[in-house]
C-alpha cells in the first residue's frame, strides 16, 4: 500500500473526503466521493518480527488484544466496527505501549499516554472547507465539499447556504449533486477578516454539521498570513490602559489597576500598537474572574486581576469588557488586520467555579506546588497553585470533552485568530493535543491557519522540555525560554560571549527540527523580572518592593540590542508591554506595573521605542526578517552578524556589545549591492566583499536593499 492511500486510511473519513475529491477533480467526470468509517489502526514496528497487538476502551481493554495483519510492505493493520465517537486505545509492541503516530490526539488511561481515535458519524452528511482563494481587494471564492450519509445511496444533491458573521447571505456560484462540490463566490468584501458559515443537508433534509471558511481580505499582503508573519504585542489588561486615561500605579503590587479593553483599542486608534510592526495581539484573559483577596503562599493577598482564576468559562469579566465591547472590538482589529490571542486556562479553575461543586469527581488530589515535600519536579502534573486554585483531572473523558468545548466556545463566540495556552506542563500532552486538534478540525483549511502558542516555563537549556509538546499533531509553538535566558545571560549581564545568542538559537532548532514549529521569541514576559532591571542589577530582591526606573543609558542601550535580536530572528518577536520602553520592575508582581504614559518617558525610553518601531517596522515589510532562512556570517565575544535571506529578498542583521577590533562580515554569494540600514537611513559600509561591521558600544543595525520599500522604516 502506498504511504498516500495509508494516509487515506489512517486520517479518517474528513481526510478520505478530501483526498478522494483531488481524485476526482482530475477526473474528466467527477465521481461520488467515498467516505472511511469505523476505525482503522495502522502500525509500522521496528522489525517484522515484533510481536504487536491493539487494545482499547471498546472491550475494557482486554488482553491480549487483536492481533492486526502483517503486510508485505512492513505495516500492520486493523479495522474496527466501533460506534460513531471517540475511542482511545493503544498500540502494544513486544511489550510496550505506544500512542499512534498517525492519529493527532491522545489520552489518558491508568497513567498512560494512549491513542485517541474518532470514528465518523458515516449516518450524517459530512461538509468541509476545502480552500479560500482570495483575489485581488475584494474577491473570494470559498472551495467546499459535501459528502452523503454512508447509506449505500452516496449519491445526493446537497442543498446549501452560506453567510457571514452579521446573517448577511452570500450566493452559492455552484453546487455539482454527483460530486459535492460547492463554491462560493463574493466580489464585496471590505478589507479584514470574514468568516463563512456554510449549512447543507442531503435531498432528504438530513443536515451536516456546519463548516466554517476564514476569508482574510488584506490588499496589502502579498500572500496568506501564516505564524511566521506575527509580531505579537502581550497585554496585561488590568496594567494597560483605561480607555484614554493614564492608569495610575494600583494600591498593592497584586491590586487592580483597572485597566480594561478599551485601553487597548485606544492605543491602537492612537497608532502606539502598530508603530511597532504589531500585527497579532495577546490579550490577557477575558473571563470573569472572583472579586476580593486571596491569601498567596508568601502570606499576602492577591486580587485576580491578572485573569487566571476563573470562576466562569463562559462569561466575560466586565471589569475588562462587556459582550458588546469585545464584539466591537474583535471587528475593530480584524479590520486592520490585527490578529488576536485569547489567553487560556485549562489547567485549573477558581473554587468559585461551578464545576468544583457540581463535578467535584473533575479534580486531581493535589499538593500545594513548590510548599514542603511537593516540588515543582515530581508533582507538576498533579500540584496546585493555590488551596483555591484545584486542578482539572484531564485523565477523564468528561473533562477533557468539557474543557475543550470551553475553549471552542471562546474561539466560536467571539472570532478569535488563535490561542496562547497556559501553565503547559502541569498538563497532559493529552490536553494540548485535543485543544489543538479541535481547532484545527474546525478553523483550519488552505489558506487559513490558526497559532496556538504554549508556555511551558523552562530555564536555561530546556531545549527538550519544549519540544515534547510540539509537532505537527502538537502546539504551533512555544515561548524560547531557553533563548531568553541566554539574551540576559549574554547581554543584561554580559556573562557570556555574543555567540553564546547564536548557539542557543541553533541549538533550539536542533532540538524542534522536523516539528514545523515557530516559537515564540521575547526578551521577557509577565512571570519574570524586566530584562531592563536584570541590566540595571536590581532584579533581584521583595518583587513587593519597585525599585525606580533606571536613569543609566546603558541599561536601555542593552534593552534595543536584545529587542533587535528578537526582531530578526526566525520565529514570531513577542513584545511584552512596556519592554519596548524598557520598563523596569522585579519578578510578579512587580514585573506587572501599568504602562507608563507618554508624558512620563524618559528621553533613553523614547529612543528605545523608536529603535523597537523601526525594526518592527521593517519585519513587518521584509519576507527575508519574517520567513527567510537564517546564516551566521560572524559571531565572536562582542558581535553577531546574520544574513536572512529568501527568494530574491535579504536582509543583513549586525549586533554589537562592546567595541572590539576591527572586523568585516564576508558577504559570500550575497547580493548585498546598495544596502541601507532602516535604523538610521544611511548605506551599508562596505569592507571588501563584506560589510563593516560597527565598533561601538550596543550597536544595532540592519540593512535591507535600497530599492526595498522597507529601506523606509526609519524614524
Amino acid at each position: 500500500m502506498s504511504s498516500r492511500q495509508t494516509l487515506l486510511t489512517v486520517l479518517g473519513a474528513a481526510t478520505a473526503g478530501s483526498l478522494a475529491l483531488l481524485a476526482c477533480a482530475s477526473s474528466p467526470e467527477p465521481t461520488p466521493p467515498s467516505r472511511a468509517c469505523g476505525l482503522t489502526v495502522w502500525h509500522k514496528p521496528s522489525s517484522s518480527a515484533a510481536a504487536v497487538e491493539i487494545v482499547g476502551a471498546w472491550d475494557g481493554w482486554k488482553r491480549p488484544g487483536v492481533t492486526p495483519e502483517a503486510r508485505a510492505d512492513g505495516w500492520r493493520v486493523a479495522g474496527f466496527d466501533v460506534p460513531a465517537g471517540e475511542h482511545a486505545y493503544a498500540i502494544i509492541e513486544d511489550g510496550v505501549w505506544l500512542t499512534d503516530k498517525q492519529v493527532p490526539m491522545t489520552a489518558v488511561h491508568d497513567g498512560r499516554e494512549v491513542a485517541l481515535g474518532v470514528a465518523p458519524d458515516c449516518a450524517r452528511p459530512l461538509l468541509r472547507v476545502d480552500a479560500v482563494e482570495v483575489e485581488g481587494a475584494s474577491r473570494a471564492t470559498v472551495k467546499a465539499t459535501f459528502l452523503a450519509a454512508k447509506n449505500g445511496a452516496e449519491v445526493s444533491s446537497p442543498s446549501v447556504t452560506a453567510t457571514l458573521r452579521d446573517g448577511t447571505s452570500l450566493p452559492v456560484a455552484s453546487v455539482s449533486a454527483l460530486s459535492g462540490a460547492i463554491e462560493i463566490v463574493t466580489t464585496s468584501l471590505p478589507p479584514g477578516k470574514h468568516v463563512v458559515t456554510l449549512r447543507a443537508s442531503d435531498r432528504d433534509g438530513v443536515p451536516a454539521e456546519d463548516a466554517r471558511a476564514t476569508v482574510w481580505i488584506e490588499p496589502w499582503r502579498a500572500e496568506p498570513w501564516d505564524p511566521r508573519d506575527a509580531i505579537v504585542y502581550q497585554v496585561l489588561l488590568d496594567r494597560f490602559g483605561r480607555g484614554a486615561e493614564a492608569l495610575a500605579p494600583p494600591e498593592t503590587p497584586a491590586s487592580r489597576a483597572g485597566g480594561n479593553l478599551a485601553g487597548v483599542r485606544h492605543a491602537i486608534e492612537s497608532g502606539q500598537i502598530e508603530a511597532l510592526g504589531v500585527n497579532t495581539l495577546w490579550l490577557s484573559p477575558l473571563y470573569a474572574n472572583p472579586k476580593g483577596d486571596f491569601p498567596g503562599n508568601d502570606g499576602r493577598s492577591y486580587s485576580s486581576y491578572h485573569g487566571y482564576w476563573p470562576i466562569a468559562s463562559r462569561r466575560l469579566d466586565e471589569r475588562f469588557a462587556d459582550e458588546a465591547e469585545l464584539e466591537s472590538f474583535m471587528a475593530f482589529a480584524h479590520g486592520r488586520g490585527l490578529r488576536v490571542l485569547f489567553d487560556v486556562v485549562p489547567n485549573h479553575v477558581h473554587q468559585e467555579h461551578a464545576w468544583r461543586a457540581e463535578h467535584p469527581d473533575w479534580f486531581v488530589d493535589g499538593c500545594l506546588c513548590g510548599q514542603g515535600s511537593c516540588d515543582w519536579g515530581t508533582n507538576i502534573k498533579t500540584c496546585w497553585f493555590a488551596p483555591y486554585l484545584p486542578d482539572l483531572d484531564w485523565s477523564k473523558q468528561a473533562v477533557a470533552r468539557a474543557a475543550t468545548d470551553e475553549v471552542l466556545w471562546w474561539m466560536d463566540r467571539w472570532d478569535a485568530d488563535g490561542l496562547r495556552i497556559d501553565a503547559v506542563p502541569m498538563i497532559p500532552r493529552a490536553a494540548t493535543r485535543r485543544i489543538t486538534s479541535a481547532i484545527r478540525a474546525r478553523y483550519e483549511h488552505p489558506g487559513h491557519h490558526p497559532y496556538v502558542l504554549g508556555e511551558n516555563f523552562t530555564g536555561p537549556g530546556g531545549y527538550q522540555n519544549l519540544r515534547y509538546d510540539l509537532g505537527p499533531f502538537g502546539l504551533d509553538g512555544s515561548f524560547h525560554f531557553p533563548l531568553m535566558w541566554t539574551l540576559r545571560e549574554v547581554i543584561a549581564e554580559e556573562k557570556k560571549p555574543m555567540k553564546e545568542i547564536d548557539l542557543s538559537f541553533r541549538a533550539g532548532e536542533d532540538a524542534w527540527a522536523g516539528s514545523g514549529a515557530v516559537m515564540g521569541l521575547m526578551i521577557g514576559n509577565h512571570d519574570v523580572s524586566r530584562f531592563a532591571s536584570v541590566s540595571a542589577g536590581s532584579a533581584s530582591g521583595d518583587a513587593w518592593e519597585a525599585p525606580p526606573q533606571p536613569l543609566d543609558p546603558t541599561v536601555y542601550a542593552k534593552q534595543r540590542l536584545a529587542l533587535a535580536a528578537v526582531l530578526t530572528l526566525p520565529g514570531a518577536p513577542v513584545l511584552y508591554y512596556g519592554d519596548e520602553v524598557g520598563l523596569a520592575g522585579r519578578s510578579d508582581p512587580d514585573c506587572r506595573r501599568v504602562m507608563p504614559h507618554e508624558r512620563d518617558l524618559l528621553p533613553a525610553q523614547r529612543e528605545t521605542r523608536a529603535l523597537a518601531r523601526a525594526i518592527g517596522k521593517a519585519r513587518a515589510c521584509s519576507r527575508a526578517l519574517r520567513r527567510g532562512d537564517v546564516k551566521t556570517l560572524l559571531a565572536d565575544e562582542e558581535r553577531l552578524v546574520l544574513a536572512r535571506t529568501v527568494a530574491d529578498d535579504l536582509a543583513i542583521v549586525v549586533l554589537t556589545r562592546r567595541p572590539a577590533l576591527a572586523a568585516s562580515a564576508p558577504l559570500g554569494g550575497l547580493a548585498a549591492e546598495d544596502l541601507v540600514d532602516v535604523v538610521t537611513g544611511d548605506p551599508a559600509p562596505r569592507a571588501g566583499d563584506g560589510i563593516a561591521v560597527a565598533n561601538e558600544p550596543f550597536a544595532v543595525h540592519v540593512y535591507v536593499p535600497k530599492a526595498s520599500r522597507c529601506a523606509v522604516t526609519h524614524p
